[in-house]
């Protein structure tokens, strides 16, 4: 008896002894300061959404990537009374979402849910976020689906920009820097921003707010990181290079012609305007492109403009259309008629009207109705939290904008076609000696787009 007793013993011992150094690995992701909490206007669809918000320490690729799929494990693989399968079940018979998204140098996790059940959903967060438990597979799992997409292997615009968005916004991977094996905690955000009108909702918000751990002793991260990731102090500038970059792919019968900028805005107006002005060029049927290249030369499916907001008064402009190789260069010269026409001020009043109403009915039912996307305007506004009354100028800009006036000022709004970069993926000839004269780098195989984007880079700061 005695011997077993103390077999017992040793093995209760070595348990907790791993149990200890399981969290003592495990990262803890928290600020030692108090949370900014805002409360929005609630959502009209009868959900209610609550965001916790950590700044991203060391906004690397790879980091970011590590981050996102921790974040993912832990609301979703379980804790020490659930498992995954059963917190799955329970989830889709509630009705609750979890989005696991970034915003600039920002990891956010926002929860929805029914406003009926919302206050056990914030009981089930709770439990996830301080009862973590997850296996390393299914960290893989969720690092491999939230790594970045080569857009060379896929020729989708939507993946070239996403790889475009992370050359901008994140630093390179160094070759020796090590992300650790996925294992995180997740304390007290910097923000929680709730969107629900229920006091009593509003008070567990607090509460677990308040439950969720900070750093113990002395902070790993100095201050001033902190305050550089919080702040976006040292930031490069917001910039891509100009010139030509060419994935040459034989075997494709298909060219992906993207053209793409990264813009600056003096103002909400300015940003607006210039939104608008892309729309009435590519984005929805009746703009231009679909107009000129789909429906009359029948070159392309979904030739498309996108305005990609990347921040206040910060956004990605891009025009693009998949197109059988041999015609690439005949479609590339329209698309570049197209868009210097509506620069120099060719533009049909009813038309942009049409664009500019569709463009606020997006924003008013996306603010209201989608729990991710109103979160992300008001970070962009207020970065830090805000103190006192909230407003998102962007929002009031659709109600004093002179349509007639974005169209006289189409040539300041609607930057140079030279100062876009160009990308080329997929079959046909290659680009022309004038165009390769502006800055050419031919795309490896298996490589992120990001080594094109330094190599023109680095060139023009020669």
């Amino acid at each position: 008896m005695q011997t077993l007793k103390g077999r017992f013993i040793a093995t209760l011992f070595m348990v907790l002894s791993l149990l200890s150094v399981q969290q003592v690995r495990a990262e803890l992701i928290a600020t030692t300061g108090d949370a900014n909490i805002a409360f929005l206007t609630p959502l009209k669809n009868g959900i209610s959404e609550l965001t916790l918000v950590w700044p991203i320490d060391r906004p690397t690729t790879e980091r970011v990537a590590a981050l996102r799929a921790g974040l993912a494990s832990v609301v979703s693989g379980g804790t020490s009374s659930r498992s995954s399968h059963k917190i799955a079940k329970y989830k889709q018979l509630k009705g609750i979402r979890h989005y696991v998204e970034t915003s600039h140098h920002n990891l956010m996790l926002t929860v929805s849910a029914p406003n009926e059940v919302f206050p056990e959903t914030l009981v089930h967060l709770e439990n996830l976020l301080l009862e973590p438990e997850y296996s390393d597979g299914w960290y893989a799992r969720e690092l491999q689906y939230t790594s970045p997409t080569q857009s060379t292997r896929t020729r989708r615009p939507e993946h070239v920009l996403n790889e475009v968005a992370d050359f901008l916004e994140y630093e390179p991977d160094e070759a020796e820097t090590e992300v650790g094996d996925g294992k995180f905690r997740f304390g007290q955000p910097i923000q929680a921003i709730l969107r629900s009108g229920d006091e009593e909702v509003e008070r567990r918000t607090i509460r677990l707010v308040n439950k969720l751990p900070r750093p113990k002793g002395k902070w790993e991260l100095p201050f001033a990181k902190w305050a550089e990731a919080l702040m976006g102090t040292n930031e490069e500038a917001f910039t891509l290079p100009t010139g030509v970059i060419h994935f040459a792919d034989p075997d494709s019968t298909e060219m992906l012609i993207l053209f793409v900028k990264a813009e600056e805005f003096a103002d909400e107006a300015d940003q607006v305007g210039t939104n608008v002005l892309v729309d009435y060029i590519g984005a929805n049927q009746g703009s231009e492109m679909f107009r000129i290249i789909r429906q009359e030369m029948r070159a392309a499916y979904d030739p498309r403009s996108d305005f990609v907001v990347m921040g206040k008064k910060k956004a990605i402009i891009s025009l693009s259309a998949t197109v059988e190789a041999v015609r690439w260069p005949e479609i590339h010269e329209k698309i570049m008629d197209i868009y210097q026409s509506v620069r120099s001020g060719k533009i049909e009043q009813e038309g942009l009207e049409i664009q500019f109403g569709q463009l606020d009915r997006t924003y008013y039912r996306d603010f209201f109705t989608e729990p991710v996307w109103g979160t992300r305007q008001y970070l962009h506004e207020y970065p830090e939290g805000a103190d006192g009354t909230i407003e998102i100028p962007l929002f009031g800009v659709f109600q004093t904008l002179s349509l007639k006036e974005t169209a006289a000022n189409s040539q300041e709004l609607l930057p140079p076609l030279d100062d876009f970069l160009l990308i080329l993926i997929g079959g046909g000839n290659s680009p022309s000696d004038a165009l390769q004269s502006k800055g050419y780098c031919s795309q490896p195989k298996s490589t992120p787009l990001r080594f094109c984007l330094d190599v023109l880079s680095n060139a023009e700061n020669l």
